[in-house]
């Protein structure tokens, strides 16, 4: 049985990023320090937002250093001398260079939101539910100098929902990820698992979302539009135009999916359903601009959109 393991975590520090570090917190096993990144800010004006991370580690009195780009030659000193067992990785954004690969006794393991080598890359959770995938999951996997092409320690599958979105879908993978994470490295440094390399001919890769990414196109199927509103819900949102204002949409439907129009982008009853090439969507919450989330219905109490009339991606 593994005695008390000496760990370091490095995560961006979005609220989604405390559940590994509770449970390790909860654990037998010690912190002895975290990495996190620092907020960025815009002019002298900070942007919204703040480090959940940061906080809580302050709290618990644990060393905890924000960085907003390569991990410099003091700290990798610094890591040195803490005998680290582990280096826990979470959506850190920073890629680390093999000076820190190979601090730790048992090498540095990333909790990575697919079942790799699907999904590499930036933005997995949101390209499962683009691609209106059934079934996605977690992969804790032994960090290389590679993106995402470290080998297998341990990987679980879940069921992707209907009423799921990027929200509920990473909040349920990172809760069941981190219930899983201290049994599995105690096992590795028991030496209780075989570790599997990744199959690189399978592999698929997704981009960094961008903004011009939110901006729906009618010009496609009504299927593949709800996965661009699951995907980006509640934040950024998936966008589009009508009467000139930017909507948000957080929670919509597919109606007559099987139906091709010629005529797309077009509003087609008093409630939003919007036709597409292929389909259409219904409405169900929005946002307008500098306003509150709010059903459809109430929308339009207030604020008329006539059948036929076309909306528009940008």
């Amino acid at each position: 049985m593994i005695n008390k393991l000496n760990l370091a975590y490095f995560a961006g520090g979005a609220e989604f990023t405390l559940e590994p570090f509770s449970s390790i917190l909860e654990s037998k096993h010690s912190v002895k320090i975290i990495y996190t990144k620092k907020l960025k800010s815009a002019g002298k004006v900070k942007k919204k937002g703040s480090n959940e991370l940061f906080i809580l580690a302050l709290k618990k009195n644990i060393e905890t250093i924000a960085i907003d780009k390569l991990i410099s030659s003091e700290h990798i000193e610094k890591l040195k001398k803490l005998k680290l067992d582990f280096i826990i990785v979470f959506s850190f954004g920073i890629i680390l260079p093999k000076e820190i690969l190979d601090i730790p006794k048992y090498g540095c393991i990333n909790i990575h939101t697919s079942l790799l080598p699907k999904w590499r890359g930036a933005s997995p959770i949101q390209h499962a539910l683009l691609n209106n995938e059934k079934e996605t999951g977690f992969t804790f996997i032994s960090m290389n100098e590679k993106l995402d092409e470290g080998d297998i320690i341990y990987k679980e599958r879940i069921n992707i929902e209907n009423i799921d979105n990027y929200q509920t879908l990473l909040y349920r993978i990172t809760k069941l990820a981190s219930n899983r994470l201290i049994e599995i490295i105690e096992k590795l440094a028991d030496d209780k698992i075989k570790i599997v390399k990744q199959d690189n001919s399978k592999a698929s890769y997704c981009y960094k979302i961008k903004k011009e990414h939110t901006y729906i196109k009618f010009d496609n199927t009504a299927s593949r539009i709800l996965g661009q509103v699951k995907a980006f819900a509640p934040f950024p949102g998936a966008k589009f135009f009508l009467k000139g204002e930017l909507i948000k949409i957080l929670e919509a439907k597919v109606e007559k999916e099987s139906i091709n129009n010629e005529d797309y982008g077009v509003v087609v009853d008093n409630s939003l359903l919007i036709s597409c090439k292929k389909g259409f969507i219904r409405l169900i919450k929005v946002q307008r601009e500098g306003k509150s989330i709010m059903n459809v219905k109430d929308l339009l109490n207030g604020w008329k959109v006539k059948v036929g009339l076309k909306v528009n991606a940008e």
